[in-house]
């Protein structure tokens, strides 16, 4: 696992090969970008680069060592990643990091711990973790992931060298996919699909639960456009059900990740349509362009505008404590087109 193998992230590898190159290794790190945009995966190859026992001239890793192995199969005890704890990061979860950080490494130069979900620390995390980044040890390194930094302590971030991630170009994203067995047609609407997120578009290529999911709600958006009114209703408690965890997860923060994915898939199909109505070429549901035509003509661009605020607005209310099927009802009322 190394710096040169994460895909469409040049600035931000950059940054993280310069601070290693000049020896201004920060304490604390502040990963910010969507989900499924690399933050995990070069986090990871950071922290071999960083007790890599063979590093390359340009501050690399080499992929070899004993410490790079074990990194890469998960059993590094200098490097260490935090899962929340069903819909929080805990402060005993803190209280433990900080316990092993007293410790000097075992047999790296830093100990490195990973905050998976940095915008799932609570109020007694977040105060914990603001001890060990006040005073670090000088063998300490800690990298916070967070899609939402907005929501950390300003102290926290204050505290933390921020490395910005992007969603990667579609041809980016088709560069990445030519090494799985995809044909080109899957390549190219996995690739428009993902919507810039490299790790949502290999999560999709490896298995057919994206795909069908994707199908199944721009399906019941085809049949509900083209049905009365009060199909909204039924297709509201399609989107609901398909966003059900497949486990039997409690957790409402999975739940409501789910509904948000779902809610992406029709984003993606209003936006084609917006993008066809003011004459765009670059669509995301290519494979669906004859059933984009077919209803482009009922819609007014004002309304199509329209729409997509009322999904992004959606999906700020189901954030919230609104309930997920009256926020979905309210949403498909909004989204009918001017003409049936």
């Amino acid at each position: 696992m190394k710096l040169a193998d994460v895909r469409a992230q040049d600035a931000a590898v950059r940054a993280l090969r310069s601070s290693i190159a000049r020896s201004s290794v920060a304490h604390a790190y502040l990963f910010t970008g969507p989900r499924n945009c690399g933050k995990t995966t070069t986090a990871l190859a950071f922290a071999s680069a960083l007790n890599c026992a063979d590093p390359t001239p340009e501050g690399d890793a080499c992929g070899r060592c004993m410490s790079c192995l074990r990194i890469q199969a998960g059993n590094d005890a200098d490097v260490q990643a935090i899962s929340p704890e069903k819909d929080q990061t805990t402060i005993d979860q803190m209280r433990e990091m900080i316990r092993s950080l007293s410790f000097a490494p075992l047999s790296g130069k830093y100990r490195v711990y990973i905050v998976e979900q940095a915008d799932t620390l609570n109020p007694s995390s977040e105060n914990c973790i603001l001890k060990v980044l006040e005073e670090p040890p000088p063998y300490a390194v800690l990298i916070l992931l967070s899609s939402n930094p907005n929501s950390l302590l300003p102290t926290i971030r204050s505290r933390c060298r921020v490395v910005r991630f992007s969603r990667a170009s579609t041809s980016q994203t088709e560069e990445v996919l030519r090494s799985l067995s995809l044909s080109d047609d899957e390549r190219r609407v996995m690739a428009a699909c993902s919507q810039g997120l490299v790790g949502k578009a290999i999560g999709a290529a490896s298995g057919t639960e994206f795909m069908e999911e994707r199908q199944a709600v721009l399906q019941a958006l085809r049949a509900w456009a083209n049905g009365p009114a009060v199909m909204g209703l039924q297709t509201a408690e399609t989107i609901r059900k398909l966003a059900d965890p497949k486990k039997n997860d409690p957790d409402e923060r999975t739940r409501i990740r789910r509904l948000t994915e779902m809610l992406d898939h029709v984003l993606s199909w209003y936006s084609d349509l917006l993008s066809m109505k003011v004459g765009g070429v670059q669509h995301i549901n290519v494979d669906y362009n004859d059933d984009l035509a077919d209803q482009v003509g009922r819609y007014s661009t004002r309304r199509l505008r329209r729409a997509i605020r009322s999904i992004m607005d959606t999906r700020r209310y189901l954030e919230g404590n609104i309930t997920p099927q009256l926020a979905l009802e309210n949403l498909f009322f909004e989204l009918r087109p001017d003409s049936t």
